[in-house]
């Protein structure tokens, strides 16, 4: 898993369905700040160094993820965000405004980010900005079947989520037969 120091046997990313309107969302939140930057370079002359050269920046990058939006490719409006931030606190009167731009990179980050789940012999971990761990004794089955990952709880509670393969991912998969099986045995073994 990404960012994880642990290596986990088996890795299962679960499929996004809310990533593009979060990109929307996202750009749409660019252009107000580079229109704020625009009104600012009118309004305050003085600040023209900073604001000028952040507003011709921010409008690159805005041009460059829009190109990627379009493809349907993922963009990365992480560091619009927090230049933002760094705009606002650098001048004056709205330097609190970097709070919220700060927050919106970390949340933009961790919104587009794939969910990871990683099976070990001892736990499932989901990933996260805190990381949910489950033990094996939780859990009544946990199945792979044509893309769609269920993990039934002991508690009647019931996870099932579409699956996508990982783009970066170099090694070769594991089959969906390997995974059952592995299952199995870690839930044979919690008992």
């Amino acid at each position: 898993m990404r960012g994880n120091k642990k290596v986990f046997p088996y890795v299962v990313i679960l499929k996004q369905k809310n990533r593009r309107s979060v990109e929307l969302v996202s750009l749409l939140m660019g252009f107000i700040f580079l229109m704020l930057q625009v009104q600012r370079i009118f309004s305050h002359p003085g600040s023209l160094f900073v604001n000028l050269p952040v507003a011709i920046a921010v409008s690159g990058i805005l041009i460059h993820n829009i190109g990627l939006y379009r493809k349907g490719k993922k963009i990365q409006m992480a560091l619009v965000f927090l230049i933002a931030a760094l705009t606002f606190l650098l001048v004056p009167p709205t330097s609190l405004l970097f709070i919220p731009f700060v927050i919106m990179a970390a949340l933009f980050r961790a919104a587009t980010r794939a969910q990871e789940i990683g099976y070990s012999e001892q736990e499932i971990v989901f990933s996260g900005l805190i990381p949910q761990k489950i033990k094996w004794s939780e859990l009544n089955n946990v199945m792979l079947k044509d893309g769609i990952l269920t993990m039934d709880y002991k508690n009647n509670r019931l996870f099932q989520k579409e699956t996508e393969d990982d783009p970066d991912d170099e090694d070769e998969d594991a089959t969906e037969e390997e995974f059952n099986a592995f299952c199995r045995a870690q839930l044979l073994v919690s008992g």
